[in-house]
């Protein structure tokens, strides 16, 4: 009837004008959406009817039906409010998973009333099919070499957390050519090799969820971190500084085996959930993350005083020993510097490391970005873009990191974005490439690529969780904080705004924890269609502030087109009643578009949003975080905010740094819009006068300096940018290594050190390796100190510095290993006290004839 009325309408229109015409089009434009609607899941058109006036349960095929219950798809008009959605979950009806566009999985009883979803605002409701729970791959016959076996393939299943595990174990046993090979009960996962022509009986079963290849196997990625990450601010080692070293914190290195032998990790390493000797990578990861520097003080890590705890590293993320440091509390932020894959999508292992972290609200899950750009990942933009390596990297909760040098600069091979359905990944950027670390055997080893920036991001976020307790009578974060403060707070590198190779930028310690220390944060709950209004005072004297709201997102359905579930607005208005939009990208499947600046507008993408604002005018602004489609609510969020006045910062050297005459120290200072060129100076005697280092770009934010020949304690630098300046908070101090650090005699009861004279030197400390750390256990005016031990068979690590007129002190000397007696006459070593055999016993030497 209606194809009729159309019909005739258009013979008519014929006659009548052109905007007659396009009324009528529009006309039939409307009745034709309201007919059907369609929705893009996997790359392909799903039709969806309104057929809500005629739909009986007894229209659903058998095979979707389950202990007297149907799973199947259905649409609602609108997003249901959070008064519906309670009312749903109160009778016993579930909305399983989300699909965008107002589309739910779902499991209703058979007899649900039709009429009450009528109200509730369904209009479509379709049967869940085999072929909606097959992977694209695995649809299109596209079956990697890693997921082969034989005549089989590999695959995970995933079933409803509704049906118990021993029913589809039993059900799916019926299947020939089927072989259960491991069991994820609590996340109901299931690995199994099967003929691939048994693919569709195994779907049929109306429990199963979704079909996967497995992921691919893991694969380490591999190729002067603490300054360009601000993190030597937050762990100054002097009494009045920060010293936010992790502790307390537990940090998971999931990678290639066991860790060390290395001191670097004394009394804090705890090797007994890993196996196998002779792989490194994981030792470079942890020297980055947690290293203490006992053996050499410039390979000191991020997080010099957290918890070690390493397991081998599993595509799943659901092996037992990575699940139980989690589920115990033992471990808060874990590393994984692995792909599996690339532009994978969202998987079994997406869903899973975000549901990890909306489970254990203070977990961090940090990965590298990949170091796969150069590599076509099917993004359809070429080898430059879409190229983030393994799934559980496209999680929206998780932390995806890109790689620069030293200097800031990109790293050509640092994987590049967007996520598979446009969101913005990398999520931030570290130093990676060519950093020295440890290695086994007390050893250090050239190390680098994203594996060496993931570590970065992980040891920072260890230092804000300590940042975070000591405010908060020793109570984690929740990770969604610490990420937000991570991301609101980076330096901007490449194009101005987030962008698809830095992410939101260069990490910046300092200002995150500043924004911790300062409270410059909020948090609240938002659901479907309300509006929250917060207000924040931007004090006069701001040179740049940046609001971002951030959410912890549900995890979204394997093999949605689009990851985010909850989409949460942001608005800020200024106290001139101007509004401010956040930053978007151009996700669409072309280089030059990919490569644009952000420009503002809406985002429907990402579970974090930003609003920044230049020069911005002091008063009252209004943050409005509006429900835009919150499928399963109420959510939680946080506001942060970072308020920046000073135009130029020095960032290093602070002061209490103790830097080697001769070496090469990089300068850094953070700009908020400078326009001329940073002219750097130091001084020797605490300011009285200044010596031109260089002169650089307006541009640059650090410099390469070769430090001069300059004895002094009272050493600071200076950097000016037209009528800015930033000098060292406290004067540091330049000076030479101690030489000839040894160990002359080794008895019994004492230990000798000795060691070459130094200029200028007129003490010298004595360190020994202690439960933890290097301890001082000596000062001596002398060349040698001799100090008292209990056992000579102990293993010694010993140092010295030297410290002189003006205060200057040098750096602690690498640290030499020593054990065993040495150059020690003992007197009497052997001597007869007793004598209790008679002479018969004895056993002559010599016979009787001998002379």
């Amino acid at each position: 009837m209606k194809q009729k009325i159309l019909f005739t309408i258009f013979i008519i229109s014929k006659k009548k004008t052109l905007q007659s015409i396009i009324l009528v089009l529009f006309f039939f434009s409307i009745v034709n959406s309201q007919t059907t609607s369609v929705i893009q899941f996997q790359g392909e058109s799903i039709n969806m009817p309104n057929n809500i006036d005629t739909f009986e349960w007894n229209q659903m095929p058998s095979k979707t039906l389950y202990d007297n219950g149907y799973f199947g798809w259905l649409r609602f008009s609108e997003i249901p409010n959070q008064n519906i959605q309670n009312d749903l979950k109160a009778n016993s009806l579930k909305l399983i998973d989300y699909i965008p566009n107002k589309v739910y999985l779902f499991y209703f009883p058979s007899l649900t009333d039709i009429n009450y979803l009528k109200e509730v605002g369904v209009k479509s409701i379709i049967p869940f099919t085999k072929n909606l729970k097959k992977s694209l791959a695995i649809k299109n016959d596209d079956i990697g070499p890693w997921a082969i076996d034989g005549e089989r393939i590999l695959i995970n299943l995933q079933y409803y957390k509704e049906v118990p595990s021993d029913i589809v174990i039993s059900k799916i046993n019926k299947i020939s050519s089927l072989n259960i090979l491991t069991e994820y009960k609590s996340n109901n996962i299931i690995e199994v090799s099967i003929d691939r022509l048994k693919i569709d009986e195994l779907a049929d079963i109306s429990y199963i969820k979704w079909i996967e290849l497995i992921a691919e196997p893991g694969l380490p990625e591999d190729t002067q971190g603490k300054s360009i990450h601000r993190s030597s601010n937050l762990d100054t080692q002097t009494l009045g500084g920060r010293n936010y070293t992790g502790e307390g914190i537990g940090v998971l290195v999931r990678d290639d085996g066991i860790v060390g032998p290395h001191i670097d990790f004394q009394g804090r390493l705890d090797n007994s959930e890993a196996s196998g000797t002779g792989q490194t990578h994981g030792d470079g990861v942890a020297g980055i993350l947690a290293g203490a520097g006992n053996l050499d003080p410039t390979k000191r890590g991020m997080a010099a005083s957290s918890d070690v705890y390493v397991v081998n590293y599993v595509s799943s993320h659901l092996d037992n020993a990575t699940t139980s440091l989690i589920n115990n509390g033992d471990a808060q932020i874990t590393n994984s510097s692995y792909s599996d894959g690339c532009n994978a999508g969202y998987t079994i292992n997406s869903q899973t490391v975000d549901t990890q972290i909306n489970t254990n609200l203070s977990l961090l899950h940090v990965f590298s970005a990949g170091n796969s750009n150069n590599n076509d990942c099917g993004y359809g933009a070429g080898d430059q873009w879409g190229n983030i390596t393994g799934g559980h990297k496209q999680g929206k909760n998780v932390i995806a990191t890109a790689n620069v040098f030293f200097n800031g600069s990109l790293v050509s091979s640092s994987s590049r974005g967007p996520a598979y359905d446009g969101r913005i990944k990398p999520d931030i950027t570290a130093h990676g490439q060519g950093q020295l670390s440890t290695d086994e055997n007390n050893s250090y080893m050239t190390f680098g690529g994203t594996s060496g920036a993931a570590p970065g991001i992980a040891g920072v976020s260890a230092q804000l969780y300590q940042a975070y307790m000591d405010i908060n009578a020793g109570a984690f974060p929740e990770s969604a904080l610490i990420k937000a403060s991570l991301l609101n707070t980076a330096n901007d590198y490449g194009n101005v705004g987030p962008d698809f190779k830095f992410g939101w930028g260069l990490v910046n310690g300092l200002r995150a924890a500043m924004l911790l220390e300062d409270g410059r944060y909020l948090d609240d709950n938002i659901s479907q269609g309300n509006i929250n209004n917060h207000t924040i005072n931007v004090p006069s004297n701001t040179k740049q502030v940046r609001f971002m709201v951030y959410w912890n997102d549900p995890s979204a359905t394997s093999g949605a087109s689009t990851a985010l579930v909850n989409d949460l607005d942001l608005i800020v208005t200024n106290p001139s009643s101007t509004n401010f939009l956040p930053w978007i990208l151009d996700p669409t499947a072309d280089p030059s578009l990919l490569d644009l600046p952000a420009t503002t507008g809406t985002d429907h993408l990402n579970n974090m949003e930003q609003v920044l604002i230049n020069n911005p005018e002091s008063g009252n602004y209004n943050i409005e975080i509006s429900g835009f489609g919150i499928p399963y609510g109420p959510q939680h969020y946080y506001v942060v905010y970072e308020i920046i006045t000073d135009e130029l910062t020095l960032t290093y050297p602070q002061g209490g740094e103790k830097i080697v005459i001769g070496s090469q120290e990089v300068i850094h200072w953070d700009a908020i819009n400078t326009t001329e060129n940073f002219v750097i100076d130091y001084s020797a005697d605490n300011g009285s006068s200044w010596t031109p280092i260089a002169t650089v770009a307006s541009s640059t934010t650090n410099y390469s300096w070769t430090v001069p020949n300059s004895i002094s304690g009272e050493c600071l630098v200076r950097v000016k940018s037209g009528s800015f300046t930033s000098t060292s908070n406290e004067v540091f101090s330049i000076a030479n290594l101690v030489s000839g650090v040894d160990v002359s005699q080794i008895c019994p009861e004492n230990l000798t050190v000795v060691w070459n004279p130094i200029q200028d030197a007129t003490s010298y400390d004595v360190y020994l390796l202690g439960d933890k750390y290097m301890e001082k256990v000596a000062t001596t005016s002398t060349l040698s100190h001799s100090i008292p031990i209990t056992n000579p068979d102990d293993s010694f690590w010993i140092a010295v510095t030297a410290t002189g007129g003006n205060n200057w002190e040098s750096r602690r000397t690498i640290a030499i290993n020593r054990s065993g007696l040495l150059n020690c006459t003992i007197n009497n070593d052997i001597s007869t006290e007793n004598i209790n055999n008679d002479f018969s016993t004895y056993s002559p030497l010599c016979d009787d004839s001998s002379v």
